[in-house]
């Protein structure tokens, strides 16, 4: 089968396409995946490049959030069979015509839900939701301030907070870029490559700073978002797309707010039950309408290192998706 195989570390971009043997039956409690679409993220391409602070053994498929169609179960898988829809999460494995998986890491989709759109379920979206409803506490009323709003990240948590009932203000770099975000739901956007972009929020929210921030760019953009924090506001550290920020911590406390890590992954893997409500709430958001996950871009299997270099050049904007 086809599939997109690392033999070693180094750039996502220049990945390409493998033929390598197709995985064999699931086991007690595996199914096999016919793959529709898989998530482009940060976290897959520091896997190809060797960056993560797990490395995998060599060779390895990546892709991490997928979403496809069952293909054939093993014994003891109760709750799903062949000819369902259904997202999932692998360390690694997606970017191939079909992975076998533990059924445990497999939820289903509804009917009218098409594979594709929720391929970025289990990443960028859950992250997303997990972050802003449960770490963040957001609820409606609250205004949220997004860092790198335009990307896969930030795209899926504007939506996110619109649908908790949130003000959005985005923070992006570009025309083009702040105008995606109006098309998702920011309610205002502020171009945070300008010396006047804090004054800017101040503006927006009559000086009484936000409620939450979300923030997957990190570096030197951190301070001065935290800065912006009203009291008893919520930091969320999402990533670190521009290095990992040095803040002072007096701030947390002239502040009088919070600052939370959003780790959907370590989360996962530490407690399952934490999955099913927020996949359930984003497959009964997409149905009616309160988000749209269909993907922004679809690349092939041919194409997937352009998928990462749009990506890790910040070019690209909203959720990418290799469909192999």
């Amino acid at each position: 089968m086809k599939a997109i195989q690392i033999a070693e570390f180094g750039d996502p971009a220049a990945i390409e396409v493998s033929d390598i043997p197709a995985p064999s039956d699931p086991g007690p409690g595996e199914v096999r995946l016919d793959v529709k679409g898989v998530g482009v993220g940060y976290f897959d391409g520091l896997l190809i490049r060797g960056d993560y602070q797990i490395r995998p053994d060599l060779p390895f498929v990546p892709g991490s959030s997928l979403a496809g169609v069952v293909e054939s179960v093993g014994d003891g898988v109760s709750h799903l069979s062949p000819g369902q829809a259904v997202a999932a999460f692998a360390l690694h494995g997606g970017m191939a015509e079909q992975v076998v998986l533990p059924a445990s890491s497999c939820a289903p989709l509804p009917e009218g839900i098409e594979p594709v759109a929720a391929a970025n379920f289990f990443i960028s979206w859950a992250t997303s939701l997990y972050g802003l409803r449960e770490i963040g506490g957001v609820r409606e009323g609250d205004t949220v301030l997004v860092l790198g709003a335009a990307g896969s990240t930030g795209t899926t948590a504007i939506q996110c907070a619109k649908a908790l009932g949130a003000r959005i203000i985005a923070c992006a770099s570009s025309e083009e870029k702040r105008k995606h975000c109006l098309d998702h739901g920011a309610d205002v956007v502020v171009d945070y490559t300008g010396e006047g972009w804090r004054d800017e929020v101040k503006a927006a929210t009559d000086k009484r700073g936000v409620d939450a921030v979300y923030d997957p760019v990190g570096g030197e953009m951190s301070e001065p978002a935290l800065r912006l924090m009203a009291p008893g506001g919520r930091f969320l550290v999402v990533g670190f797309v521009n290095g990992i920020a040095n803040i002072p911590m007096n701030l947390p406390l002239l502040k009088r707010c919070s600052i939370h890590g959003v780790n959907w992954g370590g989360t996962v893997m530490a407690d399952p039950s934490v999955v099913p409500p927020v996949i359930e709430t984003l497959a009964e958001w997409t149905l009616t309408g309160a988000i749209d996950p269909a993907p922004t871009h679809s690349y092939s299997l041919e194409d997937a290192g352009e998928a990462f270099a749009a990506l890790f050049s910040r070019q690209s904007r909203g959720s990418l998706v290799v469909t192999p």
